[in-house]
Formats: structure tokens, C-alpha cells, sequence
């Protein structure tokens, strides 16, 4: 990124650079590029917002990167810049600000994306409950044997406390708070416990659950990166720990 005192006649910016897992890029009319402005790496300001219609000289769509999942409209792509010019009317917001603006889609966002992965783990939940319902084995319904009942029962817990954390991050931000801490928290259990509800939905479904008889393993391929999305847990789980000992051991930061 280099500010352009001209180009022609009108003064802008210049974007180069390399960016994977772009998320609907194929098919966008434009896009919203993050890049920095000033600073250095790991300040929270210096970066700024710049809209760029998707046809502009210099934006190559590389490729579709292939992943497990497949229900993203415009796919998964890999886009590079090459000397792309934004003229500073298309500057969204004030220079250096970007991160902050980002920050104020991005953390409810993640919350969207909880709700919708708690739909889809609880879809693949009640399938798997109602076909031990049904299922005869060892004599007994699936659903009277207790190893059969203790994934049902932990499921129930893992959902029950996903939409627990949830409902904390959003009163937080609902309020007018920043809700940093809750939606780290939710983000981080919901990704792993929603991993867990259809994992053992998939195993109490047996040879079905692995197959396109049922939705279940579908919605397995699907929840899966969510983990990775969104942050990985692990860097969840890095600012909370940092986050803590800012707050309870401040003397030994």
C-alpha cells in the first residue's frame, strides 16, 4: 500500500498485495480492501477501508480454493492486487481508521455465525434422536441404551451452554459494550461444543450418519471449519489468556 499524490488527474491510493480465503470474492460487484496505512504490525490503528469495484484494473481472482466445505456463495478464493488504484473519494472513513470500522461488523458477525451453526448442529441433533427413536438394537430402541443416552444428554448440555454464552455476548453488546471477552468466549466453545453435537449426532446415526441419507454428514463438513473461521480457538483462546493476566496480574505483565 502507497499513498499516489496523482494519478491522472486525480490524487489516491495504490494496493498491492496477495490475499487467501476471500470469502464470496467470485461474483462480488466490488470489495472492501483492509490495508495498512501506517503503523506498524500489531497497532490497532493505522489501516484503512478502500471500495474497489471488482472490475478494476489490476484485481486478479487467482482461484477457488477447494475445503471441505462447500455452502459459501461465491466460494473460497485466493485474490491478488497488482497496483490497484482507489482514488481517496472511495476511501471509506478516515485513513488510519480501518481497524476500528472492521471491528464494529466483525464482532457481531461472529455472533451471526454462532446462530446459524447452532441451527445446524441442532438439525443434525434431532435427526440423529429421532432416528434412535426408531432404531431396534440388542433386542431395545437405540435410544434406551444408556451409551446411546449419554450422547443424546451431552448434547443437550453442549447446545444448552453455546446458546447460554451467546445470549451473554449479545446483552453485552446490545447494551453498547465492546463484549471483547464474550464473543472470544462464544465464539471459542461454540465452534468446538457445535464440533461435538454432530460428531456424536453422526455416531449415533451409524452408517447413515456417514452417508447422504441424512443431512448429518453434510452439516459435519460444513461445521467443521468454524474452528479454523471466524479466528481460530487458538487465538481466542491467546487474547483471553492475555486478557486475564492484564486484568487479575497486572504487576507481572
Amino acid at each position: 500500500m502507497r499513498p499516489t499524490a496523482a494519478h491522472g488527474l486525480v490524487s489516491g491510493w495504490v494496493i498491492n498485495g496477495h490475499k487467501h480465503f476471500i470469502t464470496g470474492a467470485d461474483g462480488a460487484a466490488f470489495y472492501i480492501n483492509v490495508a495498512r496505512t501506517g503503523g506498524e504490525a500489531g497497532d490497532e490503528g493505522g489501516a484503512a477501508m478502500f471500495l474497489a469495484p471488482a472490475e478494476r484494473d489490476g484485481i486478479e481472482l487467482v482461484r477457488h480454493i477447494m475445503t471441505v466445505d462447500k455452502s459459501m456463495l461465491g466460494g473460497h478464493c485466493e485474490l491478488r492486487f497488482h497496483d490497484v488504484f482507489v482514488p481517496d473519494e472511495d476511501v471509506l472513513g478516515e485513513v488510519d481508521e480501518g481497524f476500528r470500522y472492521v471491528q464494529v461488523r466483525l464482532g457481531p458477525a461472529r455472533m451471526t455465525h454462532v446462530m446459524h451453526w447452532t441451527g445446524a448442529a441442532r438439525r443434525a441433533h434431532e435427526v440423529a434422536v429421532r432416528y434412535a427413536a426408531e432404531r431396534r438394537a440388542f433386542g431395545t430402541r437405540l435410544a434406551e441404551l444408556g451409551l446411546a443416552q449419554q450422547l443424546i444428554a451431552d448434547n443437550e448440555i453442549d447446545l444448552a451452554a453455546t446458546r447460554a454464552l451467546l445470549n451473554e455476548a449479545c446483552r453485552v453488546l446490545d447494551d453498547g459494550g465492546r463484549a471483547s471477552r464474550e464473543k472470544s468466549i462464544a465464539k471459542t466453545f461454540a465452534a468446538e461444543a457445535l464440533d461435538r453435537v454432530v460428531d456424536r449426532a453422526t455416531q449415533l446415526c451409524g452408517g447413515l450418519g456417514v452417508s447422504g441419507d441424512l443431512p448429518v454428514a453434510k452439516i459435519a463438513r460444513e461445521i467443521r471449519p468454524f474452528r479454523i473461521y471466524d479466528g481460530p480457538s487458538e487465538v481466542h483462546r491467546w487474547s483471553l489468556a492475555r486478557r486475564a493476566v492484564r486484568e487479575l496480574a497486572p504487576e507481572r505483565r
